[in-house]
């Protein structure tokens, strides 16, 4: 993924550093992912993330090493 891509992402995950100081961004197979070091998230939260940004949920996975994991995308403005 091209830097200029990854800045859209910025105001995301400054938003989220300022909220959930345990996630971060997680970028594998040029998808942008929010990893959470968690085994369970309170969705509220997400769902808020979601609708501030226009993003939707790609994937959800889980491991032990990374907590949960979501992809995330912005969605078309129209």
């Amino acid at each position: 993924m091209d830097e200029k891509k990854l800045k859209e992402y910025d105001e995301i995950f400054d938003f989220i550093e300022k909220s959930q100081f345990d996630w971060e961004r997680l970028v594998t197979d040029d998808q942008v992912k929010i990893k959470t070091n968690q085994n369970e998230v309170e969705f509220e939260f997400m769902t808020t993330i979601l609708q501030k940004f226009n993003l939707r949920i790609t994937t959800v996975s889980f491991t032990d090493y990374y907590g949960i994991v979501f992809g995330i995308e912005k969605r078309d403005r129209n």
